[in-house]
């Protein structure tokens, strides 16, 4: 059987696990919504190529603006 008794440190223990589980939460939906601003913004840019005729170095320029994080 499963034994979680941590009787004199249990007041530190479920703390840190607990801490544990919102960083590591907060990090999967950190990852989730900057996957979807990418999706977005390659949607975008593939739209934009559509309507354009672009040189490759326009699509490499705009490829790097996209990826360059705001100042």
């Amino acid at each position: 059987m499963l034994d979680l008794d941590m009787t004199p440190y249990a007041a530190f223990v479920w703390p840190a696990w607990g801490i544990s589980a919102l960083v590591l939460a907060g990090l999967v939906a950190r990852a989730v919504i900057a996957s979807r601003r990418w999706k977005r913004e390659l949607k975008r840019l593939e739209s934009e190529q559509v309507r354009t005729d672009e040189t490759p170095t326009t699509r490499a320029q705009a490829a790097r603006s996209a990826i360059a994080q705001p100042e």
